[in-house]
């Protein structure tokens, strides 16, 4: 993950060139298969995703059983990002569309990313 890519991400834009370059130190790639599930809605939110390459659905089960796609990712998007801010539960599924990699910010760096510096803190805030 280059930094100009975690740059997309409207909370790290702000970001200077050395924090930028700590938090992509951060990330773990993962290449993923067509129809892999990477999270269900309802389940605990521990990590945010980057799309390097590939497609990713964002899907819920509407009322009549029937999955309603939200909106299909592909390179340069990104998802999840709420579940490292509120702590709540993820909203809806995600599913690879296509053979993908993936940049995976875990809970557990963002916090420590986070905790680093209060500058840091400050930088996001912007």
């Amino acid at each position: 993950m280059t930094i100009d890519a975690l740059r997309h991400v409207p909370l790290f834009e702000s970001l200077d060139d050395e924090a930028a370059r700590k938090l992509c130190q951060l990330l773990d790639d993962i290449d993923c298969k067509a129809k892999t599930v990477l999270f269900r809605a309802g389940e605990e939110g521990n990590a945010m995703y980057l799309i390097e390459q590939g497609k990713v659905r964002i899907s819920v089960q509407a009322t009549d059983g029937h999955e309603m796609t939200l909106a299909e990712l592909g390179r340069g998007d990104f998802f999840g990002e709420m579940a490292l801010l509120d702590g709540q539960r993820r909203s809806a599924d995600a599913m690879v569309a296509e053979d993908s990699r993936l940049a995976v910010l875990s809970l557990e760096h963002f916090l420590s990313f986070v905790r680093s510096s209060s500058d840091i803190e400050l930088e996001m805030l912007t």
